[in-house]
């Protein structure tokens, strides 16, 4: 029996109130009104395009030895590249896809340049 009797398994009253301050702080944290909300598809597929669009521009002004439009251009592209990281994390490692994207596009061209070549040697230039 401990000191001053009473049973020592019962919690006091007051460590009954901290306790339910705690549980109810916690619940209230783990709502989604306290969540990182997600970013709306829309938003990324929207920031998607604009990049694709700005792409053709580039090759619009390459084309046209326009290099401050080609400059401008590539900054655009950057910022929104920045910006749809930052809301769309599933773009974060674009940059690897992109690059292996571009390796195989090359690599289908020099194989495509490569038929070409082929056709033209075992058909003795008719095709």
């Amino acid at each position: 029996m401990p000191i001053g009797g009473g049973n020592p398994y019962l919690i006091s009253e007051r460590c009954e109130v901290r306790l339910a301050v705690i549980t109810i702080i916690l619940c209230l944290m783990s709502s989604p009104a306290f969540a990182k909300p997600e970013p709306l598809r829309r938003e990324c597929n929207r920031l998607s395009s604009q990049i694709e669009r700005y792409e053709g521009d580039v090759e619009l002004a390459q084309e046209r030895d326009n290099e401050l439009w080609e400059n401008a251009t590539k900054e655009q592209i950057a910022r929104l590249s920045e910006r749809r990281i930052s809301r769309c994390p599933e773009y974060a490692n674009e940059g690897a896809a992109a690059k292996a994207a571009a390796a195989w596009r090359k690599f289908g061209q020099m194989v495509t340049t490569a038929a070409k070549v082929a056709a033209k040697y075992f058909t003795m230039g008719a095709y």
